[in-house]
């Protein structure tokens, strides 16, 4: 490789580092603005699908969020009706097959989701 293929490189992998930051902040603040500090990409993206894709499984979710399922159950532990968790998401068996936990989101995710919709159509208007 010459010099100029790894500063072409470099870059590349600078801007797609800055992108993943900027995309991060930006979809991570939402939910930080509602008291979630430790709010990352990976939560905004389960929360989301859960919201969108009710009744859903962890295999489910991290198939539609390209996460792994390490990383969807991390957030379901964070986001979800445990001891440490926010509430937000509930684990209900299935009754088919009592192995299997469907995805929803609580009462109180419900309330969370609402208000996440009220902000983004404020935010949507003020662009305009």
């Amino acid at each position: 490789m010459n010099s100029s293929t790894d500063r072409k490189r470099a870059t590349e992998v600078l801007t797609k580092r800055a992108m993943t930051g900027l995309f991060s902040r930006a979809f991570s603040q939402p939910l930080k603005l509602l008291g979630q500090n430790e709010a990352s990409l990976s939560s905004y993206a389960v929360f989301w699908c859960v919201a969108y894709n009710e009744g859903s499984t962890q295999v489910e979710v991290s198939e539609l969020t390209g996460l792994s399922a390490k990383t969807v159950s991390r957030v379901i532990s964070l986001l979800g009706e445990t001891a440490q968790g926010r509430g937000w998401i509930r684990q209900d068996s299935d009754p088919a097959d009592r192995r299997v936990r469907r995805l929803s989101l609580s009462r109180k995710g419900a309330d969370v989701h609402r208000r996440l919709l009220a902000d983004l159509d404020q935010f949507s208007t003020e662009l305009s």
